[in-house]
């Protein structure tokens, strides 16, 4: 048996036979994996993560749990727990008879169950508040509790709906530290859903990306992050996100973004169009032996951070922005240069959105000049 992987086989859900919540998706995760379902609103993650539970019914494929065919297997017998977005908390019971209720239902013996609740609330530092109502507790303390029920349970999978969206910023940054560090000290299998690609980022060891009910990429943060497989992917991973811009084809086949002067990128396909990104972080404002794009921009607006700026400015017909370090003081309308490694660039296909094969390092291939800077 295959304790603790989770493996989906072409799962689909649609409500009208037509309309798909979650299309066609397939992956199989691993044993002790942190695995992320990110994508924005309605995208299908939440869906697919109560299919997982056994709490929606799918319309086609496979879900195998531990190993074993689990399309008809009740929730109750999936072995395992869950934490809600709005905690899900019983009112009128203690922190300690919340924590402790799957096991009084499965009749669990009351010092196993004691132990339990002591190791699990001394880990989550909530051993303090045992006999406190939900309502007098905080809400990283109500979350705190929702994560040791589902410690309690001793499960060797536990799904997470959204669990930080009703914290504020700096509580949500600690609670995704203790989260992860809970998930790896237990050695479970954690499928958590988020939103937040920040969240999806740092916490998981791979993550899935959907739109639409589709998956759109597949793999660790790092590898989504240097290598999008579409234009979606590129705009949603990534804060602020790729900046994006069309680039014409021009007759000799080569690639120009027009910007004040022509600038020829690469040889490129005479008849397809294209889009080409750049990360704001790999802006820079000064030229080193690794940056050879130079750009005169006029600055739209400034943003100081405090430990970074952000700068905004006009590139063809659109807005980029730049991540710079440190404190910039520049005034609106202000121009200046700025400076790209042509290896940080990235070519998609205008039509499909998809990422070029051609976009991984075949900008370092030399273009020739033709009326301005070239890389």
């Amino acid at each position: 048996m295959e304790e603790g992987s989770v493996k989906l086989k072409h799962i689909s859900k649609s409500y009208d036979k037509q309309t798909f919540a979650v299309k066609e998706t397939s992956v199989d995760i691993q044993p002790g994996e942190f695995f992320v379902l990110v994508g924005p609103s309605g995208c299908g993650k939440s869906t697919m993560l109560r299919m997982i539970a056994g709490l929606e019914e799918i319309t086609a494929g496979e879900i195998y749990i531990h190993g074993k065919s689990a399309n008809d297997t009740p929730p109750s017998r999936r072995r395992i727990s869950m934490v809600f977005q709005n905690y899900a908390l019983y009112p009128h019971l203690t922190v300690e008879e919340n924590i402790l209720f799957g096991l009084k239902v499965r009749k669990v013996p009351k010092k196993e169950q004691l132990r339990l609740c002591l190791e699990a609330t001394d880990m989550l530092g909530m051993t303090e508040f045992l006999k406190r109502k939900p309502r007098e507790l905080s809400g990283g303390q109500r979350q705190r509790v929702a994560l040791a029920r589902a410690v309690v349970s001793q499960m060797p999978i536990c799904l997470m709906d959204e669990p930080l969206s009703n914290l504020d910023a700096k509580l949500r940054g600690q609670m995704r530290t203790e989260i992860r560090q809970l998930q790896q000290k237990l050695g479970i299998t954690m499928i958590y859903v988020t939103h937040d690609q920040v969240e999806a980022m740092t916490m998981g060891d791979r993550m899935m990306v959907l739109k639409d009910g589709e998956v759109q990429q597949i793999g660790k943060p790092l590898d989504i992050y240097n290598n999008p497989a579409n234009e979606f992917v590129a705009n949603f991973i990534g804060a602020p996100p790729m900046n994006i811009t069309e680039a014409e084809v021009q007759r000799d086949g080569s690639l120009r973004v027009h910007h004040n002067n022509s600038l020829t990128l690469l040889p490129a396909s005479s008849n397809m169009k294209m889009h080409l990104g750049v990360r704001p972080e790999h802006i820079l404002l000064t030229k080193t032996q690794e940056t050879d794009w130079e750009l005169s921009v006029k600055i739209s607006t400034v943003e100081i951070l405090g430990n970074e700026t952000l700068l905004t400015f006009e590139v063809g017909e659109t807005l980029w922005k730049a991540k710079i370090p440190g404190q910039w003081h520049y005034e609106k309308g202000q121009v200046t240069t700025i400076h790209i490694n042509k290896q940080h660039i990235h070519l998609f296909d205008g039509r499909t959105g998809k990422m070029l094969p051609e976009s991984v390092g075949v900008a370092r291939k030399p273009a020739a000049v033709q009326g301005g800077a070239s890389i």
